[in-house]
């Protein structure tokens, strides 16, 4: 989609009112006028419309959200030069703010952001629908209905707030929490969408992030059949790239293009993340370098970034070249969005440099699994 300039500094001055993502959301709903406004006093002014439906402080849903979420480090996922480096990506990579020219053999080629990640509609933030895909793909959610509520619920509820009948939520299921005992629960995954809220048809996955960051995440179980709630035609194992089966154990012995000789306690590799097919967070460990051991699955997100990514498809890596040293958005001379600031690789909150993480010759990632290279 097109989209248009962000309005960071609106939302800097929100984040003031707000405190920590850790304490606002805690697991489940949030107090109530940290995202609504019942009377746009002066004390808890709108930043949108007046008329926004809800009472919301943005004038939709993500506006609203963004009026946190949008910023530099720590929980921000929509940066203001493609810095981010959270495992879910930097929606900055769907933004005008994206758009870069380079010259290949004499043609001058525009990347746009159309095609780099989820298409949020935030109005106050200048992002509009998708202009090249009117339902997901693969599926048939509409687009100008998506936006940060189409995955997260909000108020974070657990099976549509029945789990264990009405126990509240006490604690976050991001961060590994052992189970409570006092008769309360955990809130889902980064608050994910539980099956029957929205378009949603399957129990939100298990993972465990390092901190409200997200920079480090281990994945449990249940991602894919989530993802595939929006974008059931992907569901054909036959015909396209399969999920949730067996990671080959090649993934252990890869450790870049020429170079088999990786041990399963030093395999992962957070460019292509694995899940390990454990349906309890706190059996999960951010920190993990293990690989292979016996019940690990693909994923969609081995793959891909949940939110947007400097590569088309929201793609982990460049799929457009054959050495990924050789990346359009790496080498586009001293003006480039690198230049400024972006990140287009980078794992466990740092940026990789891949020549120096891979090798000049390193090939596509594909081959942490197929070691075809």
């Amino acid at each position: 989609m097109k989209t248009g300039k962000m309005i960071l500094g609106m939302a800097a001055g929100l984040f003031l009112m707000s405190g920590t993502a850790f304490a606002f959301h805690g697991g489940g709903v949030a107090h109530c006028d940290g995202c609504h406004s019942m009377h746009n006093s002066a004390d808890n002014a709108r930043a949108g419309s007046a008329t926004a439906a809800s009472l919301m402080k943005g004038s939709d849903a993500s506006s609203t959200c963004l009026n946190c979420h949008a910023g530099a480090g720590g929980y921000h996922i929509a940066s203001d030069n493609g810095a981010g480096m959270s495992q879910g990506g930097d929606f900055f990579w769907v933004s005008d703010n994206a758009v870069h020219d380079w010259i290949s053999r004499g043609t001058t080629y525009n990347a746009e952001p159309d095609n780099k990640g989820h298409n949020i509609v935030a109005a106050d933030f200048g992002w509009s629908v998708d202009a090249t895909n009117a339902t997901a793909p693969g599926g048939l959610m509409a687009s100008n209905t998506l936006g940060c509520t189409s995955c997260h619920d909000p108020h974070g509820q657990v099976n549509g707030g029945t789990a264990n009948g009405s126990a509240p939520i006490s604690v976050s299921g991001s961060y590994g929490a052992a189970d409570p005992t006092d008769g309360s629960i955990h809130g889902n995954y980064r608050i994910l969408g539980d099956a029957g809220f929205k378009l949603i048809a399957a129990a939100a996955p298990v993972a465990r992030a390092n901190s409200s960051a997200g920079t480090a995440v281990d994945y449990g179980t249940g991602m894919s059949d989530w993802c595939l709630s929006c974008h059931q035609a992907f569901n054909d194992n036959s015909n396209m790239h399969p999920t949730d089966v067996p990671v080959p154990v090649s993934y252990n012995g890869y450790v870049k293009s020429g170079d088999f000789t990786g041990d399963v306690t030093t395999a992962y590799d957070a460019l292509v993340p694995i899940e390990r097919g454990v349906n309890d967070g706190s059996l999960l460990d951010s920190a993990t370098t293990a690989g292979v051991a016996g019940s690990e699955q693909v994923m969609c997100l081995s793959c891909h970034r949940a939110h947007a990514s400097a590569f088309d498809n929201m793609l982990r890596w460049d799929n457009g070249e054959e050495f990924l040293v050789d990346s359009v958005i790496l080498n586009e001379g001293t003006t480039t969005l690198v230049a400024n600031g972006a990140v287009p690789y980078y794992k466990n909150g740092a940026a990789v440099d891949m020549a120096t993480e891979y090798g000049q010759y390193q090939r596509q990632l594909c081959n942490k699994c197929h070691a075809k290279d």
